[in-house]
């Protein structure tokens, strides 16, 4: 009778749960906790009830008590490990399925718990191996299938993962929650492969068959973001408001689109908002810290500046560092931003291996390339392109808004078709057909495009060689200016960008590469200082406009009324009229910057920069 009572009394608990009764549902609970504490299925429920309810700290003691007092169920570890992942505490949540696995090497769910583990980690390789014994354990799930894909699909195999799916698809027609999540991935892999009409088509169909789909009206933004169509994605964004205005990825993706097209304002408004429904929400305190002072809202400013970084998970504490450290930067304390910079920084390094060796080796591999012919002569046609180079924050997206002034110019900016296509090609002599191949299946037909990936200075060889007509304009800036720039932007694609020696080494080598390309390929190398510019932009913008041989125009001069979408860290910087006040600004931050100090003195001709 007493094991009757308490599988009633716990169906009541998830019954006022399930109503939205949360106390109540915790007082059964509690009132069960009295009785039962040694009981499975009591605490395996009232764990449940605590993860979901989002208190993990109690959830973690009842799994681990679960653990302590079950060790063969092995759900206890999937759940554990579960909050862990969500914890961003990936080593303790390895440890716990590790542990897990001796225990039972052959349960499904548990390898598809590793692989998710692994995917959160960003260790791609290790959650396809954990899937892959997933799925081999139980060869007919379609969840293990799903991720599979997922994994390709963020590894860039896109072929394989739409293979998976375009199975899945016909599997999955009479599962609601498969359908959608088969489609959204086939959707995303389709956008990653620029195949934009077949993922609007999916999109679409999706938002029609499920009218309230959160999911796809995101998704379609995000295409239309990527289309370079911020308008549309703005239209689309509201639409998904207006049916279900208490989805909060609809105003963070908003704020920022409003912040990439110029519409400041509005951007601060969305944030401001974002923050009244969730103050914990340290990425729109981020986003804020760039484009707002917070005179008008001292309560937000004052909750930011008080809180205890050490109370929030890492995702949070990252974000909310950087905020601090920017408001901080703007009011003038420099020793105080300069410490939660470097707490910011340290923190996205614990999760995130840093890339500099491998920049390094991939710009070796370029430079020791030997080329039979000195020149392509094929495409005498040619479009005109102009490769904007250097390293992150050197002054690239002023320049890049300045050039684009001209009408006849499609500013491109960070496109990866470079490197994409000397991946793709067999023979090195095709990669300018295939990379004007993909330039026109993106953009209108010009004369002139930018490209602005800034590690394309990786392949002046290449550009030299096989691009006729090229022309490569380099981005300079004071070094430690620059290395300061970087550590301050939290490039959540650039991990190098998190340590103050592998940005000053990364730089050091960028350097020299282009001091030797600039010997080599003269004709076609512009250097750009960014302080000139500043400094002298009636002297420098015509010299440049000079050298691309355009036509002179006053316009050039005024790149702060230029409308067009920017999708970089300078993307509100460049809203204003020239300024200086970031020049030397190094020298603030000159205890915090001493490993950089070091590694750039090793350079002579960077030695006599400061």
């Amino acid at each position: 009778m007493e094991n009757i009572d308490l599988y009633k009394k716990i169906e009541l608990a998830k019954l006022k749960q399930k109503e939205g009764e949360i106390l109540e549902a915790n007082k059964i609970y509690q009132e069960l906790l009295k009785k039962n504490s040694k009981s499975f299925d009591f605490l395996y429920a009232y764990g449940l009830f605590c993860k979901e309810i989002r208190n993990f700290n109690l959830a973690k003691k009842v799994f681990l008590k679960l653990i302590k007092n079950y060790p063969s169920s092995i759900n206890s570890y999937i759940l554990l490990a579960e909050i862990l992942r969500m914890e961003c505490k990936f080593n303790d949540a390895e440890k716990v399925l590790q542990k897990a696995i001796k225990t039972d090497p052959n349960h499904g769910d548990l390898h598809y718990s590793c692989s998710l583990l692994y995917f959160a980690w960003r260790k791609l390789d290790n959650a396809l191996a954990y899937i892959n014994k997933a799925i081999k354990i139980s060869i007919n799930n379609d969840i293990y299938k799903i991720l599979k894909s997922e994994i390709y699909i963020n590894k860039y195999n896109f072929d394989e993962a739409l293979k998976i799916l375009k199975v899945l698809k016909n599997n999955v027609q009479k599962d609601n929650n498969k359908e959608i999540r088969v489609n959204i991935l086939l959707a995303n892999a389709f956008i990653k492969k620029r195949q934009y009409e077949e993922a609007e088509k999916i999109l679409l169909w999706l938002i029609k068959k499920y009218k309230r789909l959160d999911l796809a009206y995101l998704n379609l933004s995000i295409l239309y973001r990527d289309k370079n169509q911020l308008s549309k994605g703005i239209k689309i964004l509201k639409k998904g408001i207006n049916l279900s205005p208490n989805f909060m990825p609809f105003y963070t993706n908003l704020a920022c689109f409003y912040r990439n097209s110029g519409q400041l304002k509005l951007a601060i408004e969305t944030n401001l908002f974002i923050i009244s429904k969730n103050k914990f929400d340290f990425n729109s305190f981020y986003e804020l810290s760039g484009i707002y002072d917070f005179n008008n809202h001292k309560n937000e400013l004052n909750f930011l500046l008080n809180t205890n970084l050490d109370n929030l998970n890492p995702n949070s504490k990252i974000y909310a560092a950087f905020a601090i450290s920017n408001l901080l930067h703007k009011k003038e304390k420099f020793k105080e931003s300069a410490k939660y910079l470097k707490i910011a920084n340290d923190e996205s390094l614990r999760y995130k291996k840093s890339d500099s060796n491998l920049k390094i080796k991939h710009t070796e591999f370029y430079r020791s390339l030997k080329f039979k012919n000195s020149k392509n002569k094929k495409f005498k046609d040619s479009c005109n392109f102009v490769f904007i180079v250097g390293m992150p924050r050197s002054g690239s997206t002023l320049l890049e808004n300045i050039l684009s002034l001209n009408s006849k110019v499609i500013d491109m900016g960070e496109v990866n078709y470079l490197e994409e296509s000397l991946k793709e090609i067999k023979d090195i002599k095709c990669v300018y057909e295939l990379y004007k191949k993909k330039v026109l299946n993106q953009f209108k037909s010009s004369f002139i495009y930018t490209d602005k990936n800034l590690f394309n200075y990786m392949y002046c060889p290449i550009i030299s060689h096989y691009f006729p007509g090229a022309k490569i304009i380099n981005c300079m800036r004071n070094p430690l200016d620059n290395i300061l720039s970087i550590y301050r932007a939290n490039f959540l694609n650039q991990s190098f960008s998190f340590s103050l020696q592998d940005i000053s080494n990364l730089y050091v080598h960028y350097f020299e590469t282009m001091e030797e390309y600039k010997i080599k390929y003269s004709g076609i190398i512009y250097n750009y200082i960014y302080e000139d510019l500043i400094k002298k932009p009636n002297d420098v913008i015509p010299e440049i406009i000079n050298w691309l041989n355009w036509d002179w125009d006053e316009k050039y001069l005024s790149p702060h009324e230029n409308k067009r979408n920017v999708f970089t860290a300078s993307s509100a910087q460049i809203r204003k009229k020239f300024y200086s006040s970031s020049i030397g600004i190094w020298k603030e931050y000159k205890e915090l910057l001493e490993p950089a100090i070091e590694i750039i003195k090793t350079n002579k001709i960077l030695r006599s920069k400061f």
